[in-house]
């Protein structure tokens, strides 16, 4: 396999239910690239190791896990942080939690796309479904600026981000001056 040019950074806890689900719609994306699949299951109690394993299998050259034996997140350290991201061979990195999944197969195609013809561009994301209601997120701007001190709306999910993984830097250097480091503050 060529060094992969995105890295999909996945965590799961307890996924059992939509493991599968996320992991096909990995699977499915359409690209001229390498891409690969970093997944780290935080010590799950119930089939979604078993599951992760069973595509890891089928998949070893794109399928990357790391297991855990002990819950790393009840200990307050940073999965992403701390186990996918430092191991990203990729330039880009896509997000997707265990529990979420893409329908579109030239996701990450479209967003790598725009990022390469891009280069003023941090990230891209795009819209969604939210959960049971089906209700459909959809951004009517090509781009974003605010100021955190007045945000009030959520403009990114982490199932539709693919950033630039030079930016980490920057995002670790300043991971402690938040209680709760979380998403958001990597994107915005």
């Amino acid at each position: 396999m060529d060094k992969p040019l995105v890295s999909i950074s996945c965590i799961a806890y307890n996924h059992e239910s939509y493991i599968r689900q996320c992991l096909d719609g990995f699977l499915m994306q359409k690209t001229t690239f390498s891409f690969e699949i970093l997944i780290h299951d935080d010590a799950s109690t119930d089939n979604t190791t078993d599951i992760i394993r069973e595509y890891e299998r089928k998949y070893p050259d794109i399928i990357k896990p790391i297991y855990q034996k002990e819950n790393q997140y009840s200990k307050g350290i940073p999965i992403s942080a701390t186990f996918n991201w430092p191991r990203a061979k990729g330039k880009y990195i896509a997000m997707c939690e265990g529990d979420d999944y893409w329908t579109d197969p030239l996701k990450l195609q479209k967003q790598v796309d725009f990022l390469e013809m891009h280069s003023n561009y941090s990230l891209v994301c795009g819209g969604y479904l939210y959960g049971n209601s089906r209700e459909k997120i959809v951004l009517e701007k090509e781009s974003i600026s605010f100021d955190l001190d007045t945000y009030t709306k959520w403009y990114t999910k982490t199932l539709t981000v693919v950033f630039r993984k030079k930016f980490l830097e920057d995002y670790m250097d300043n991971i402690g001056l938040y209680k709760y480091s979380r998403d958001i503050h990597l994107f915005y």
